[in-house]
C-alpha cells in the first residue's frame, strides 16, 4: 500500500511536470526516476489509469498538445513534426495517428479548425 501511495504521488508529479513529453520514455526510466521497479509501474498505472504504459503516456502526450495548441498561438504555426516533438513523439506518423484514433481528426484539420474559431 506505501508503495503504490509512493508511485501514485510520483506520477502526479510526473504528470505536473510534463515528464511524458520526453522522446524515447520508458516504463523502465520511468520506474528509476520514482524509484521503485517497472513492474510495479506498470500494474499501478494499469490499476488506476486503466491503460497500459504506452497509451498512458501517449493519451497525456495528446491531451498536453491540444492544450497548448488551443492556448499559444505561435505552436499552430509549427509544422506536424514539430508538434509531435514537442509534445513527446519521436514519429511524426505515430503522433497523427494517435491524434486522430484520440480525437477522431488528425493534427493539422485541428489546427485549422482553431484557427477557423478563432478567427470569426
Amino acid at each position: 500500500e506505501e508503495i503504490v501511495e509512493k508511485i501514485l504521488n510520483g506520477l502526479n508529479m510526473f504528470e505536473k511536470k510534463h515528464g511524458y513529453t520526453q522522446v524515447n520514455i520508458t516504463s523502465v526510466m520511468l520506474a528509476k526516476q520514482l524509484k521503485t521497479n517497472p513492474k510495479y509501474l506498470t500494474k499501478v498505472i494499469k490499476h488506476f489509469k486503466r491503460k497500459n504504459f504506452s497509451p498512458y503516456i501517449n493519451d497525456l502526450r495528446i491531451d498536453y498538445i491540444i492544450q497548448k495548441l488551443k492556448t499559444d498561438k505561435k505552436l499552430r504555426n509549427y509544422t506536424i513534426k514539430a508538434l509531435a516533438k514537442e509534445a513527446g513523439f519521436n514519429s511524426t506518423e505515430v503522433f497523427s495517428k494517435y491524434f486522430h484514433k484520440k480525437t477522431g481528426i488528425y493534427p493539422s484539420y485541428f489546427v485549422k479548425k482553431i484557427q477557423r474559431i478563432e478567427n470569426q
